[in-house]
C-alpha cells in the first residue's frame, strides 16, 4: 500500500519531565497541548531523541526523513542501532558506506537516523553503549557537522543516564562564530593595499544541544484520513465503531490501525486486540499458501513462532533469505531443516516480515514478533520437563532473589493469556507486567481483579517504586465488569492521591458509572492533589449527567477562591456546549490564576474548542449564547491595567482571552448573524491592531480567517470601519483634535478593507453620513480608493460630480484632486525624491563601477596575480573585491570559503578566475598572519587572512601538496589554520601529520598563551576549545605538553582547565599523574578558590581512594551555603553539566566510591533545596540545575554496574535516603540491576535449534505417553 499522506508531529519533552524517577506518562496528562514540530524544524537540530510506543511508526518516519533528505541531495543515512555492532559498512539501509566515506572527507553536513534503542537493549544491557561508541568513533571529529537522531520507546530511554552518555560520546558544541563583512566598495587605486577586516559574531545556546521529543499519536482526523486512504468506504461508520468499541486509543498507532482496518474490511466489525493481531498474522501468512500446497497454515505459524523465539533469544533481528549467506543474520535453514528454499522464501516474504534489505528481512513489527514467540513457549509448556526448563528462562535467581528475565519480559503480557500457572505467578509477584502490553482485557475477570488489587497495593506501598501507570496501560484492563471492585478500592484508598490518580482513570476508561459519585468529593476538595482531582473531574464528566457535572463545578466555585489552572482546563475540556457552561466559565476565569504562555496547560485551546462546540443555528438562543460569551470575555479584556493607556485598551492580565473572543465573533460572522454587528463584536474586532502592536499574544490563526471574512460582508466591513473612526475620534477629542481624514485609522492589522468594488459605496457615504466630519472621512476614504486603484478617469468624474451643499467639502475635494501640498509634506517629498535620486545614482554608479571593475579585471588579469606597487604580503582592493564576490551568498561560517575560485568564471571568465586562484596561492606564502599570542585582535579578521586561507584551501587539496611545503610554509599554514572559524581547515590534520615539529611549536605557543592569559570569569573559545571539539586525534600528542604546563603554572580560567583536563584524559596521561597534579593544586595556596572544587573533582576522578578522605573533610567544613556551593561546583566538575560534558577517567565508578560520593554530594546538594522547574516556563539551566542532575547521575552510574556489590550498595542507600520517593525508586533500580545481571549472554542460533528440538521431543514423548496410559 502506498504511504498515507500524513504530516507527523513531534512534541518537545521539557527537561523537568526527564527525571529518572518521573515516568513520562504520569506527567504527560496535562501536557498534551504543548507545541508541536515537524521534520522540517527538527532537521535544523543536531542531537535529537525521538520517543514513541511500539507501532507508532518511528522506524517509518526515520526512514522517510533519511530518504527525503537524500532526495534533496543531502548526505543522509538510516541505520539500525543493533546493526552497528555487526559491521559499520553493512549497517546502512539508506545511504551507503561509500557515501559516508565521501562525506567524512568533505566539509558538508550530514543527517544520521539511528533506530532503535529498545531493540538493542534486548540483546545485552550494554549493547547500546557499545554501538553508539562505535558510531561515534566512525564519525570522529566530523561530529560537529553531523545531525544525529535516535529513536526509542519511552520505557527503554533512561532520561538522565542515557542523556549523559549521548552527550559524552557525541558531544556538540553549540557555540558558533560567523563573519560580518567590513569591506569598502569605494573606487581605490590598484596600487593601494586593503586593510579592511571582517568582524566576528559569536552565538551560543545556553541549553543542552540534546533535544527529547515524543512522536505524537494519530489524532481523530489522522485516523480518518488513514482509513479513507486505505480503502475504507464509509469512514464515518468506521470511526463511530472505533469509538463505540473503545478502540480509538489503539487506532492512534499506525501499526494497530492497519490491523483494525484489515479486520473492518473483512468483518465490518471489531473484536479484541489479541484476535485482531492473530487474524492479521493468519491473513498475512495465508497469502503465501496458494502457491505451495504443502504449506498449511499451522505449519507456517509454527515456523514463524520458531523464528520469533530465535530472534528474541539471540538478539539477532535479521533473518537471511535463502541464497544470501550473512554471518550477521539468522539462517532459517538451521532452524527449519525440512523446509525447501522456495518454502522459506514464501514464508519470509509474507506480510509479517518487512521488505528485504540486502537479502535479509525482519519481523515487520515487534508486537507481532513477541506474540509469536509467546505462542512458541506456550505450545511447549504441556510437558512437565519442558515447563521446568522454560519457567527457568523466565524466572531467574539472582543476588538472593527471583527476578524476571529482561529479555523475555516483553513476551509475558502475551504469554499469560495462554498459560494459567505462569499467569497466576506473574499476577501474584509482578502485576505491573500484565499491563505492559498484550491484551489484559481478555483475561478472566478473577485474574483482572487480582491484577488490579495487586497493582494498587504496589502504588500505595511507600516502599514500592510504582506510583502510577500511563493511560495506555490502564486501558488494557479497564472494563465495566471491574466496577464493584473499583468501588471498594476507592473506598479503601480514599485518602491516597496516588491510588485515586490510578482508580479515577480506571473508572473513566472502564465506563464505571457508579464510581463517579465516590469521586465527587475528591474532585471538589481543594486539599487534594491536583492530578487526583483532574481524573476525578474527568470520570464525573464522562460518567455522570450534565446536572451532576454542573453541581461539581459550582461546588468548586463555592469552596475555592483560587482554582488550579490545570483543573479548570480539565473542566472546560468536558463542559457541555450550553449557556450554563458559559456562565460558569466567566465566573471561574478570575480565579484561575495568572496566565503563563510557557506553562502549556491547554486552557486556551480548550476554551477555543468549547467555542467551536457551541451550537449555532437559526435559533436566536444559539446566536445569543455565542454573543453572551463574547460579551463576557470582553468584560475581562477591558480590565485595567491596560497595555498602553490611550493606545491599547486591552487588559494586561486577560489579553490571552482575545483568541477565544475572536473565535466567538468569527462564528457569528460566518453565520452572518446580526450579533456580529453588535457593539461587543465591533469592539473586539477593533482593538486587535493595537494589541498586535503593544501586546504579546498569538492571534495569527483567527486573525487571518477574519481578515478574509469581514471584507466579504459589506455591512460588517463598513460598520467596523466607522466604529474604528468613532473610536479614533474619541481619542483625538481628548486632546482637542478633530478627525476629518481616514489616514489616522489606516494602518496595518484592521479587519476591514476596501477594494476596487467598494468605490461607489464609499463615495455614497459623502452624502449619506449624518455627521459632517464623517462626510470628510468618507471623502478621504473614497479618494484613497481612487488613488490606490489607478486613478481611473470615470472615478475622477464621479468624484467631481459629487453634489454637496457643503462648499468646504467641494474645496477639500479640489485639494485632494489638485493638491497644494503642505510645506512640510513638500519638504519631505523633496527630501525623499532627492534620496531616491541619490540612491539611483549610487546604484548606477556602483553598477558602472562594478562593470568597469569587471572589464578592468578581464583586460588586466595580471594585476590580480601581481598587484602593481604592492608588496607580496599586501592585499590589493581588487583581490579583496573578488574575495567578497566569491564568498557572496555563503553562510560565512568558514573563513576558507573564499577558495571557490570557479565562482568567478560566469561573470569574469577563466583568465580572471585563474588569476585569483594563483594570487590566493601566492599570497598565503608571502603573508604570515599574527596569532593571538602575538597581539592579533580576537573579534575581527583581516581580509588578508581570509584571502590567505582561501589560497591554502585551494592548494592543499591532498597530502601530496602538503608534503611539498617547506618548513617555513608549514609554519605559515599552521598560523592560518588557527584563524579558521568553528574548527580547523580540512587540511589541518594532514598538515600536522606531515610537519609535527613546526606545527607543534605554533600550537604550543598558543596553548600556553591561552592558559596563562585566560581570566576567571571569561568564556574561552580559542585553540583549546577547537582542539577539544574538532581535533580529538591530536590529544595524544598535546597531552604531555598541557600536563607539564599545568604542573608549573596556575590556570585561572575554568573553561581552559576543563579543556586541558579533556585533552590530558583523552591523551593518555596516567591517572596517577593527573591525581598527583590535582593534589598539588589542592595544597597550593595560590590556586584560585573557585577552581578548588574542580581540582578536587579531577583528583577524585583519577584516584578516589586517596581523594575521598580529604574530600569528606571539605564537605563538613564551612556554612551550609559554602558546603552547597562547593558541592554544586564539585559535582558538575566531576560529571559535567547540560552544556559541558566531562571526559572522565572514571576511577570513581565503582560501587563503593559511588555510594560514598552520592552521600557526600547529597549532604551538600540537598533535595529539599532543589529547583522545581515544573510548569515554570522556559529557563536557562543554572549551576544548581546541573548539580541536581549530577547528584542523581552518581546514583545512575551505580545502578548500571552489573555486580552484587552495586546491588547491595543501592539497597543500603534505599534504607538511609531521607526522601521516601527516592527510597522506592532506588529499590526498583536494585531489582532492575538484578534482572539485567540475571540474563545470560545472547544465545547462539545452534543452541536455539538444539533446545527447540529437545523441547519438541519432550513434549511429543509425554504427549504420547499420556495417550498410551489413557488407553490402558
Amino acid at each position: 500500500m502506498p504511504p498515507v499522506p500524513l504530516t507527523r508531529h513531534f512534541t518537545p519533552i521539557p527537561d523537568i519531565f526527564q527525571k529518572e524517577d518521573h515516568p513520562l506518562g504520569e506527567f504527560w496528562l496535562g501536557y498534551a497541548h504543548g507545541e508541536k514540530k515537524t521534520w522540517d524544524e527538527l532537521f535544523s537540530e543536531y542531537r535529537v531523541i525521538i520517543l514513541a510506543e511500539a507501532g507508532a511508526g518511528k522506524t517509518y518516519e526515520l526512514k522517510w526523513a533519511a530518504r527525503h533528505l537524500a532526495a534533496c541531495d543531502k548526505s543522509a543515512f538510516f541505520i539500525r542501532v543493533e546493526d552497528l555492532t555487526d559491521g559499520f559498512e553493512a549497517a546502512f539501509e539508506v545511504g551507503t558506506a561509500e557515501a559516508f566515506a565521501a562525506w567524512l572527507e568533505g566539509t558538508d553536513e550530514a543527517w544520521f537516523f539511528l533506530d532503535s534503542v529498545d531493540e538493542i537493549r534486548l540483546t545485552e544491557a550494554r549493547a547500546f553503549e557499545l554501538a553508539l561508541r562505535s558510531f561515534a568513533s566512525r564519525i570522529g571529529q566530523a561530529g560537529q557537522r553531523a545531525h544525529i537522531y535516535v529513536s526509542s520507546r519511552p520505557y527503554a530511554w533512561r532520561p538522565q543516564r542515557d542523556r549523559s552518555f549521548v552527550e559524552e560520546v557525541l558531544p556538540f558544541d553549540s557555540q558558533m562564530t560567523s563573519l560580518n563583512s567590513g569591506a569598502t566598495t569605494d573606487d581605490i587605486a590598484d596600487t593601494q593595499a586593503s586593510v579592511d577586516s571582517y568582524s566576528t559574531i559569536k552565538t551560543d545556546n545556553p541549553l543542552s544541544s540534546l533535544r527529547l521529543y515524543q512522536l505524537t499519536p494519530l489524532g481523530k482526523d489522522d485516523v480518518r484520513v488513514f482509513a479513507e486512504h486505505s480503502g475504507v468506504a464509509d469512514s464515518n461508520l468506521f470511526m463511530n465503531e472505533l469509538e463505540r468499541g473503545d478502540l480509538l486509543s489503539l487506532a492512534q498507532l499506525p501499526f494497530d490501525l492497519r490491523d483494525l482496518i484489515s479486520t473492518w474490511k473483512d468483518e465490518q466489525a471489531f473484536s479484541n486486540r489479541l484476535t485482531i493481531l492473530q487474524d492479521s498474522v493468519r491473513r498475512q501468512l495465508s497469502q503465501a499458501i496458494p502457491d505451495f500446497p504443502g504449506l498449511a497454515l499451522p505449519r507456517m505459524e509454527a515456523a514463524a513462532q520458531l523464528l520469533a523465539i530465535c530472534v528474541v533469544l539471540t538478539g539477532i533481528s535479521s533473518i537471511g533469505l535463502p541464497g544470501f549467506n550473512s554471518a550477521e543474520a539468522i539462517q532459517p535453514s538451521n532452524l527449519l531443516s525440512d523446509w525447501s528454499s522456495a518454502e522459506l522464501t514464501a514464508l519470509l516474504t509474507s506480510g509479517i516480515f518487512g521488505e528485504p534489505v540486502y537479502g535479509e528481512v525482519r519481523f515487520r513489527h515487534r508486537e507481532i514478533r513477541e506474540l509469536l514467540a509467546a505462542h512458541w513457549i506456550s505450545n511447549r509448556l504441556g510437558s512437565e520437563a519442558n515447563r521446568l526448563q522454560l519457567e527457568s528462562w523466565i524466572f531467574r535467581w539472582q543476588y538472593g532473589r527471583t527476578v524476571l528475565s529482561s529479555r523475555l519480559r516483553p513476551l509475558l503480557p502475551w504469554l499469560i493469556l495462554f498459560d494459567d500457572p505462569i499467569r497466576d505467578r506473574i499476577i501474584a509477584e509482578y502485576p505491573d507486567v500484565v499491563l505492559e502490553g498484550g491484551d489484559a482485557a481478555t483475561l478472566p475477570l478473577i485474574a483482572r481483579e487480582e491484577t488490579l488489587s495487586r497493582v494498587l497495593a504496589q502504588i500505595t506501598d511507600a516502599t514500592s517504586s510504582l506510583r502510577g501507570l500511563d493511560n495506555g496501560a490502564i486501558v488494557r484492563i479497564a472494563r465495566p465488569d471491574l466496577e464493584q471492585l473499583t468501588l471498594r478500592l476507592i473506598d479503601e484508598h480514599f485518602d491516597s492521591d496516588d491510588a485515586i490518580f490510578f482508580l479515577g482513570r480506571l473508572a473513566w476508561q472502564g465506563k464505571m458509572g457508579q464510581c463517579a459519585e465516590r469521586l465527587f468529593t475528591i474532585a471538589s476538595d481543594p486539599a487534594r492533589d491536583v492530578y487526583a482531582r483532574i481524573v476525578s473531574v474527568r470520570a464525573i464528566a464522562s460518567l455522570s449527567g450534565v446536572d451532576r457535572f454542573y453541581e461539581l463545578w459550582k461546588a468548586i466555585l463555592a469552596d475555592e477562591p483560587a482554582i488550579p489552572r490545570a483543573l479548570f482546563t480539565e473542566i472546560v475540556e468536558h463542559a457541555p456546549p450550553l449557556a450554563e457552561s458559559v456562565d460558569l466559565i466567566l465566573q471561574t476565569l478570575p480565579r484561575s490564576g495568572k496566565h503563563d504562555r510557557y506553562k502549556g496547560t491547554g486552557l486556551t485551546s480548550n476554551l477555543t474548542g468549547l467555542v467551536q462546540r457551541l451550537p449555532l443555528t437559526e435559533q436566536s438562543d444559539d446566536v445569543e449564547l455565542l454573543h453572551v460569551f463574547a460579551e463576557g470575555l470582553l468584560g475581562y479584556l477591558k480590565h485595567e491595567p491596560h497595555f498602553e493607556r490611550g493606545e491599547c485598551a486591552v487588559s494586561k492580565e486577560y489579553h490571552w482571552l482575545m483568541p477565544i473572543a475572536l473565535q466567538c465573533v468569527e462564528r457569528l460572522v460566518r453565520a452572518r448573524s446580526s450579533q456580529a454587528l453588535s457593539t461587543t463584536s465591533l469592539t473586539i474586532l477593533s482593538v486587535v491592531p493595537a494589541l498586535l502592536l503593544w501586546g504579546d499574544v498569538d492571534l495569527q490563526m483567527p486573525k487571518s480567517k477574519l481578515a478574509e471574512l469581514v471584507p466579504k460582508w459589506h455591512a460588517l466591513n463598513d460598520a467596523l470601519f466607522w466604529w474604528t473612526v468613532a473610536e479614533c475620534r474619541c481619542q483625538r477629542e481628548r486632546t482637542g483634535q478633530n478627525l476629518r481624514d481616514d489616514w489616522p485609522v489606516t494602518w496595518p492589522g484592521h479587519f476591514w478593507a476596501f477594494d476596487e468594488a467598494s468605490f461607489a459605496r464609499t463615495l455614497a457615504w459623502v452624502q449619506e453620513r449624518p455627521l459632517a466630519d464623517d462626510r470628510y472621512v468618507a471623502l478621504a476614504r473614497a479618494h484613497r480608493t481612487y488613488a490606490e486603484n489607478g486613478k481611473l478617469d470615470h472615478w475622477r468624474d464621479e468624484l467631481l460630480g459629487l453634489k454637496s451643499e457643503d462648499a468646504e467639502i467641494q474645496a477639500t475635494l479640489q485639494v485632494m484632486l489638485n493638491p497644494s501640498p503642505d510645506p512640510a509634506v513638500l519638504r519631505y517629498q523633496a527630501q525623499d525624491k532627492k534620496f531616491q535620486r541619490q540612491h539611483t545614482r549610487r546604484q548606477q554608479t556602483k553598477k558602472k563601477e562594478w562593470d568597469a571593475f569587471v572589464a578592468h579585471m578581464k583586460a588586466n588579469p595580471e594585476i590580480i596575480r601581481h598587484p602593481p606597487g604592492l608588496k607580496a604580503d599586501q592585499l590589493s582592493h581588487n583581490q579583496a573585491n573578488l574575495l567578497d564576490h566569491v564568498r557572496e551568498g555563503q553562510g560565512l561560517s568558514k573563513r576558507s570559503e573564499g577558495s571557490n575560485w570557479t565562482a568567478l568564471i560566469p561573470e569574469f571568465g577563466n583568465e580572471v578566475a585563474e588569476a585569483y586562484r594563483d594570487a590566493a596561492i601566492a599570497f598565503w606564502r608571502a603573508s604570515q598572519p599574527l596569532t593571538r599570542s602575538e597581539g592579533a585582535e580576537p573579534n575581527s579578521i583581516p581580509y588578508a587572512v581570509v584571502f590567505g586561507l582561501a589560497g591554502l584551501d585551494i592548494e592543499l587539496e591532498n597530502a601530496q601538496a602538503i608534503a611539498c611545503l617547506n618548513e617555513a610554509e608549514a609554519e605559515s599554514a599552521m598560523r592560518y589554520a588557527l584563524w579558521e572559524l568553528n574548527g580547523f581547515p580540512r587540511w589541518f590534520k594532514a598538515l600536522l601529520q606531515q610537519w609535527p615539529v613546526v606545527t607543534g611549536k605554533v600550537l604550543r605557543q598558543e596553548i600556553e598563551w591561552e592558559l596563562s592569559t585566560g581570566l576567571p570569569e571569561q568564556s574561552s573559545y580559542y585553540v583549546l576549545h577547537d582542539l577539544v571539539y574538532h581535533a580529538p586525534d591530536l590529544h595524544d600528542h598535546l597531552a604531555p605538553m598541557v600536563y607539564h604546563w599545568l604542573s608549573e603554572h596556575q590556570v585561572l580560567n575554568q573553561d581552559c582547565l576543563r579543556y586541558s583536563r579533556a585533552i590530558m584524559t583523552a591523551g593518555g596521561i596516567q591517572a596517577s599523574d593527573i591525581a598527583i597534579l590535582a593534589a598539588k593544586k589542592i595544597d597550593d595556596s595560590t590556586t584560585p578558590s573557585e577552581l578548588l572544587p574542580v581540582w578536587y573533582a579531577i583528583r577524585t576522578d583519577a584516584d578516589p581512594a586517596l581523594a575521598l578522605p580529604k574530600l569528606e573533610k571539605v564537605f563538613r567544613r564551612g556554612s551550609a551555603y559554602e558546603r552547597a556551593e562547593f558541592g554544586e561546583r564539585f559535582s558538575v566538575a566531576l560529571l559535567g553539566g547540560r552544556r559541558d560534558a566531562v571526559n572522565a577517567i572514571g576511577k570513581f565508578k565503582t560501587p563503593t566510591y559511588l555510594k560514598q560520593l552520592y552521600l557526600l554530594v547529597h549532604s551538600a546538594v540537598r533535595v529539599a533545596n532543589d529547583l522545581d522547574r515544573a510548569n515554570k516556563g522556559v529557563y536557562s539551566p543554572t549551576l544548581r540545575d546541573d548539580a541536581q542532575d549530577a547528584r542523581e547521575r552518581l546514583f545512575g552510574l551505580l545502578s548500571e554496574i552489573p555486580r552484587q556489590i552495586a546491588y547491595q550498595a543501592i539497597l543500603d542507600l534505599a534504607k538511609i535516603h531521607p526522601v521516601p520517593r527516592f527510597r522506592a525508586y532506588m529499590r526498583s533500580c536494585a531489582v532492575q540491576l538484578a534482572m539485567e545481571a540475571a540474563d545470560p549472554s545472547p544465545w547462539r542460533i545452534e543452541q536455539v535449534a538444539l533446545i527447540a528440538a529437545d523441547l519438541d521431543l519432550h513434549f511429543t514423548f509425554e504427549h504420547h505417553s499420556g495417550d498410551h496410559h489413557a488407553k490402558h
